[in-house]
């Protein structure tokens, strides 16, 4: 009795969309017994991730180059790889554990959280650039410490 009533309710549902009358997100399959609806995601994410893995890859050089040919260019080129690729990786545990289901819906804290890891990376970025062009640089900084 249960089955037959599914597969009916899919039939309808099927003749819903055909004619207009219902909008494929308010149609669940029949094998679903989700009780949450379905939300389109934002963004693109294949971009954003190919992004992702261009700073990774970039970060190889970015690593090495300023270690053997200091300049403030390479200074700044490495201090943004990494800040970069630390922001996107912090933002991505905020956002995967400081959830709206866990506040109830509500997003405020989840978008002040999200606000104060762009905020934090931002200081970040500044502090080490300011870093970079009035003191000795990021990277002359670290070969002074393995002269140690």
């Amino acid at each position: 009795m249960l089955c037959s009533r599914l597969i009916q309710g899919s039939h309808l549902a099927r003749a819903g969309l055909r004619s207009g009358l219902l909008s494929p997100a308010s149609v669940l399959p029949a094998t679903s017994f989700s009780t949450t609806i379905a939300k389109r995601s934002s963004g693109d994410h294949v971009r954003m991730w190919t992004a992702e893995r261009a700073v990774s890859l970039a970060q190889i050089p970015a690593c090495i180059i300023p270690f053997l040919y200091t300049t403030p260019l390479t200074d700044a080129l490495f201090c943004t790889l990494a800040v970069l690729h630390s922001h996107w990786g912090i933002e991505a545990i905020v956002v995967d554990y400081i959830r709206p289901s866990l506040f109830n819906g509500s997003t405020v804290i989840p978008n002040i959280a999200v606000g104060l890891v762009w905020a934090l990376s931002a200081f970040t970025l500044g502090a080490l650039y300011y870093f970079n062009y009035t003191d000795v640089g990021i990277v002359n900084a670290i070969k002074m410490l393995w002269k140690l």
